[in-house]
């Protein structure tokens, strides 16, 4: 008699076949162009996109350049230096505004390296709106204060923005058609601990095997200058039409992030790992050391899985969160402004976990999936 195995069970032994893919040498050569192959690439994603997920994590964190103590995905172009202030249009990918001179001087007095990667972690607010608050093991001056977080894209998303001009609110403003990035384009969104000058701290963070970076933000006409730590990274790409959503997060974030009950309890995912991920992340876990507290929440391609969050990025709506839901949802129109995806129901507030019908981007151009263009200005 034949037992019928249940979808877990199978979920789990199809990520147990892509864990092996950990073993195999991945090559991170053009990685971000797909290999110039896309059409295998999309047939290496079908076949284990948790494989490949952790594939492409694993070459942005490789040094940017030999001997650089740079990661490659910190050298993306960061969207402050994409969307300015007055809507000017921004320097070219490879040339970075200058770190503020101000930031170097205190910098050099805490002895940072000032030829190093310094990140302007210059958000607080999540999608919703809200904060993620740090508590639990972190210092008393730490308990309460926000997780900050930051924006980058690559180099062929770059170039799609500044090519049609969508850098400014002007530029939206003047579609006549929606947007369509190229397959090669990619954005991170990251989330980060601030450490300040805690060496104390910043060695347990390092100890649970966070990556530590030198940072500032601007507080006022002041700027204020630290080491961070980072929480969560969510890493994606238009391989897919749909574009393909993974992320990323330290397994460690419960003892440091907390929710926001009375009394504040951990932070957790509620989505992740799924059951394809969990056996993938063992294998590479164990073949990257550097990267062995980071953990694959999941894939999303399309609505499969329905819900995927990121603990740090998305605390508070983990329960409706779907990245291509309201991604998919990215628009704006001349009239109207950017679309909300945030929906009234039931006397609160919901967010799509399926698309929205066409009827309701009547007189909208879609911008592909990119919110990150809602941080774009008018130029005056």
């Amino acid at each position: 008699m034949r037992r019928a195995l249940s979808i877990t069970v199978l979920s789990a032994l199809a990520g147990l076949a892509q864990a092996q893919g950990a073993n195999t040498p991945f090559d991170c050569t053009g990685f971000l162009q797909f290999g110039g192959d896309i059409d295998k690439t999309r047939a290496t994603f079908t076949q284990s996109p948790e494989t490949l997920a952790w594939n492409w994590f694993a070459c942005l964190n490789q040094p940017a350049a030999a001997q650089s103590p740079d990661l490659v995905w910190e050298t993306m172009k960061p969207s402050d230096q994409v969307y300015l202030a007055n809507g000017a249009q921004p320097l070219p990918y490879a040339q970075r505004v200058p770190v503020p001179p101000a930031v170097l001087t205190q910098a050099q007095a805490m002895g940072m390296n000032v030829n190093r990667m310094f990140h302007n972690l210059n958000a607080t607010q999540q999608v919703d709106g809200l904060i993620l608050e740090m508590g639990g093991q972190v210092p008393q001056a730490q308990q309460g204060q926000a997780v900050r977080f930051q924006l980058l894209m690559g180099p062929d998303t770059f170039n799609y923005i500044v090519q049609q001009k969508v850098y400014n609110v002007n530029g939206q403003a003047a579609l006549t058609s929606d947007l369509n990035f190229p397959s090669t384009a990619w954005e991170l969104k990251a989330a980060w601990l601030w450490i300040g000058n805690n060496p104390t701290y910043q060695q347990q963070l390092a100890n649970d095997g966070y990556y530590i970076a030198q940072t500032y933000y601007q507080q006022g006409s002041e700027y204020v200058v630290g080491y961070a730590a980072l929480s969560g990274l969510h890493v994606i790409n238009k391989l897919n039409p749909d574009w393909v959503w993974t992320t990323f997060e330290n397994r460690n974030n419960g003892k440091y992030t907390v929710t926001n009950a009375i009394p504040p309890t951990p932070m957790t995912n509620s989505t992740g790992p799924t059951t394809a991920a969990q056996p993938v992340n063992v294998s590479f876990q164990a073949s990257y050391p550097a990267l062995a507290q980071y953990a694959l929440i999941g894939v999303q391609s399309n609505t499969t899985p329905t819900l995927l969050a990121n603990s740090q990025l998305e605390s508070a709506f983990q329960s409706m969160s779907s990245c291509f839901a309201c991604h998919s949802t990215a628009a704006y129109s001349p009239n109207k402004g950017y679309f909300n995806f945030a929906l009234k129901q039931q006397g609160g507030i919901v967010y799509p976990t399926a698309e929205l019908p066409a009827s309701d981007f009547v007189g909208y151009h879609k911008l592909d999936f990119v919110w990150s263009l809602k941080r774009a200005q008018w130029q005056r």
